[in-house]
């Protein structure tokens, strides 16, 4: 993650009284549009399918754009934080953990700022208060324990995918038939090769994933999501 700078509110777009809450936990977005009405705001509300936000976005002119995503920050929320950052808006994520790989994520796509559920509601409005009031920097302790525990994050993926990133297409291919439940002789029928051509590949594989049987290459497969991620 790059060095966040410290922006103030007059280079960045929007009205300051604005808020525009982004997500699909209805129940925390109702308490949020509530809290900061309460507090004089103008708040809209709005899934997170950038056909229902990014009009809203532009017709109600938000400073600060709250992002929801208190599951796991997954590639979609990811995106949508990176469309928002080319926005010039401030960006606050919420993830259900402060400390989390998820909170880590979400800063490195971009958000200015993470808040994690596991704070409070108040710690929440809190730091909402404190974006609207122009300070959007987030504490470089805060910052250095999600970058740490992202680099982390990233190096145990690389190390999870290490082995099945050995095995060739054609290996992959008939990993992936073996881990459906296929025999040697359905495979080689449906990749028209001889089912001796099988059971080598399958040697193969075994010895490069360092165990003695297809339920073990499988059961491996399976606790590291090889197949289910790669799809």
């Amino acid at each position: 993650m790059g060095k966040l700078s410290e922006h103030t509110r007059g280079e960045r777009r929007g009205d300051p009284s604005r808020v525009l809450v982004i997500g699909d936990q209805s129940l925390l977005l109702d308490a949020l549009r509530i809290g900061l009405e309460s507090e004089n705001l103008e708040v809209a509300t709005v899934g997170t399918n950038h056909e229902s936000w990014e009009p809203v976005l532009q017709a109600f002119d938000p400073y600060l754009v709250v992002f929801e995503a208190s599951g796991q920050a997954g590639e979609q929320s990811l995106a949508v934080i990176s469309r928002l950052k080319v926005t010039e808006r401030v960006v606050l994520g919420i993830a259900r953990d402060a400390v989390s790989v998820a909170a880590a994520r979400m800063v490195d796509a971009g958000a200015d700022c993470t808040q994690g559920l596991d704070d409070g509601f108040e710690s929440l409005l809190a730091s909402i208060r404190r974006c609207l009031s122009g300070n959007v920097v987030m504490p470089l302790d805060q910052r250095y324990v999600l970058e740490s525990l992202l680099r982390q994050h990233r190096k145990a993926e690389a190390s999870r995918w290490l082995r099945f990133r050995e095995l060739s297409p054609r290996e992959r291919d008939i990993f992936a038939s073996v881990y459906e439940g296929l025999s040697a002789e359905q495979i080689a029928e449906e990749a028209c090769v001889s089912v001796s051509t099988v059971r080598t590949h399958v040697r193969s594989i075994l010895s490069k994933l360092n165990v003695h049987s297809q339920l073990s290459a499988v059961a491996m497969a399976r606790s590291n999501g090889w197949f289910a991620e790669a799809s």
